[in-house]
């Protein structure tokens, strides 16, 4: 093949590898090469740093061949693009990377299986084991065991001894043992809720969760069965089956106290994942301890989750960014609005909404006319705050305000003469919660509501399959988005957990969420859901609606869906 045919395939690859080689051994979000590492001082972190980022042991790129002509650096095509951070590989179309976790790759590839007579050790599709030799070799000659040549595809690295030996004990690592939270009989789940929440809300994820987790359990003794008398070719789709105990973690106080109680509960009982949660304001304090210690976490429901950019992490996914996303959707739709909006928005100091309001403001034309405003979190917005609130020319309301605001809404739309010269009010579905469909009929005149998720007109039809499962389990949930978030979660755990390997593997296991999410009969809230391993937000758009005056008439789509660009 032509170096120039060659750049063409590839150029779309070696783009992808390079954002993903970006990141950091332990997240996403940070760059820059490290010092250089002695093997003596950690040997498996330095194979992991040259699997994961293609550094080596000086901290810098090693050069390498692909396709026979094509001349890259490791830094453009590291393992971890192909292999994945489990190690078990990968499929694109007709192309298919290989397992080289451990285990299998220092053991050998035979054909036929020992109970059904003695397997074929040499031919097509065999190989003898590697050894730390013969890995060093495929890695910089493409010659396998067998004296085989690998695909073209596999690079060809420059990689000196230390590397190598440093590679092969990395590998040696990799689903090693049993992850964390998972004996021979069960899997040990959490899902975690802050401060905030209000009861009904809190009430719509944990009876579902608890619902599931019950069926679960009650199917499991079937399959375990199955796995102790079965036939031996069904062994390994048994293995998996173990009994879920889901525990309910509250965090309590600020949010920096969070990460000291969530340490605790963890040394009592380490759990595999997070499944779900509930949050009304930042799960930054969640994300970093779950990323610090690599705990899967499964679609979170939060309206601030970590900005895009700045350690958005490999093992945290969420449906969506939220309140960011909302701001950008809104300074969209203000920069080609016929025209020129005066606008006031409200936030309440330190909390979610002030997160959005900044993103507002530094994201619209700079020509823009903005007012922002932050409130005391504790201050009562009375017909009074709001007198002194609306005085100045703004013709455009952007309330960044949450359910316990609502009162505060209700006491605007009283004093009707305040809004004379209003024409437009936006609002946060992120932020109000279930409260948003609960709005001051006064308001609807003027009021458009970011909404990153299904309209409710069309809620019913879209998640008919998750909402006829809760009315057969009689659950009459106060918050429908969020019982039916929750039952999504579960079931993709549910999905990637059955696969085989995924308990000897976190990384495996969130491979194999990613993989299916997309494919899954089963509907959340929101349009569609697709992740990658440099996306990790499921839903990347935002409708604005126009509230109707009168209820039971339809939620008006002003304009489309609208997808910001990266």
């Amino acid at each position: 093949m032509r170096s120039g045919r060659a750049s063409a395939l590839l150029r779309p690859l070696l783009a992808t590898a390079a954002a993903w080689a970006v990141g950091p051994v332990s997240g996403m979000g940070q760059a820059g090469p490290p010092a250089r590492v002695s093997l003596a001082d950690d040997v498996v972190g330095l194979g992991e740093r040259f699997y994961r980022q293609g550094l080596s042991a000086r901290g810098s790129a090693v050069p390498a061949i692909v396709q026979g002509d094509l001349r890259v650096r490791s830094t453009d095509m590291t393992c971890v693009n192909c292999h994945r951070r489990s190690g078990w590989g990968s499929a694109e179309g007709p192309v298919r990377v290989p397992p080289i976790v451990g285990s299998v790759l220092f053991a050998p590839v035979t054909r036929g299986h020992p109970e059904m007579g003695s397997p074929r050790t040499t031919g097509p599709g065999t190989r003898p084991a590697y050894t730390d030799a013969t890995l060093l070799r495929a890695l910089r000659e493409g010659v396998d065991p067998g004296g085989r040549t690998l695909s073209p595809s596999m690079p060809r690295y420059e990689l000196g001894d230390e590397e190598g030996a440093a590679l092969a004990t990395y590998l040696r690592s990799l689903s090693a043992a049993s992850a964390p939270g998972v004996d021979d009989a069960t899997v040990h789940l959490a899902t975690i809720i802050t401060p905030g929440v209000s009861a009904s809300r809190r009430a719509s994820m944990l009876d579902v969760l608890r619902t599931y987790v019950r069926h679960k359990n009650a199917g499991t003794r079937n399959e375990t069965a199955r796995r102790e008398r079965g036939p031996w070719d069904m062994r390994r789709h048994y293995e998996n089956y173990r009994n879920w105990v889901l525990h309910e973690w509250d965090v309590q106080g600020s949010p920096r106290e969070w990460p000291g109680q969530l340490a605790e509960l963890y040394r009592r009982q380490p759990v595999f994942a997070f499944v779900s949660g509930l949050a009304e304001d930042d799960w930054t304090p969640i994300h970093d301890f779950a990323e610090r210690l690599n705990v899967p976490t499964v679609l979170p429901q939060t309206p601030l989750p970590p900005a895009t950019g700045s350690g958005e992490g490999f093992y945290s996914l969420y449906f969506s960014r939220g309140v960011r996303l909302e701001a950008e959707t809104l300074a969209h739709h203000l920069e080609t609005s016929a025209r020129a909006p005066r606008v006031l928005q409200l936030s309440r100091c330190g909390g979610a909404g002030q997160a959005a309001a900044a993103v507002l403001g530094g994201g619209t034309a700079p020509s823009a006319n903005i007012r922002s405003r932050c409130l005391d979190p504790d201050a009562a917005l009375t017909s009074a705050a709001w007198r002194g609130l609306l005085q100045g020319h703004s013709d455009t309301l952007v309330l960044w305000l949450g359910p316990g605001d609502v009162p505060g809404l209700e006491a605007l739309a009283a004093e009707p003469g305040l809004l004379a010269d209003v024409k437009e009010i936006y609002l946060s579905s992120s932020l109000l919660g279930e409260q948003w469909h609960r709005l001051p009929e006064a308001l609807a005149a003027q009021a458009l509501l970011l909404h990153p998720s299904v309209p409710p007109d069309e809620f019913a039809q879209h998640a008919w399959r998750a909402l006829t499962w809760m009315k057969a389990n009689g659950l009459d949930a106060a918050d429908p988005q969020v019982a039916v978030n929750a039952l999504f979660a579960a079931m993709l755990v549910a999905d990637a957990l059955s696969h085989p390997r995924t308990l000897d593997s976190r990384e495996y296991f969130l491979e194999r969420t990613e993989h299916m999410a997309a494919r899954s009969p089963n509907r959340s809230a929101y349009p569609a859901v697709s992740f990658s391993p440099l996306r990790r937000f499921a839903s990347s758009g935002c409708y604005v609606l126009d509230v109707p005056g009168v209820a039971g008439e339809p939620f008006r789509k002003v304009g489309a869906w609208y997808v910001p660009t990266p």
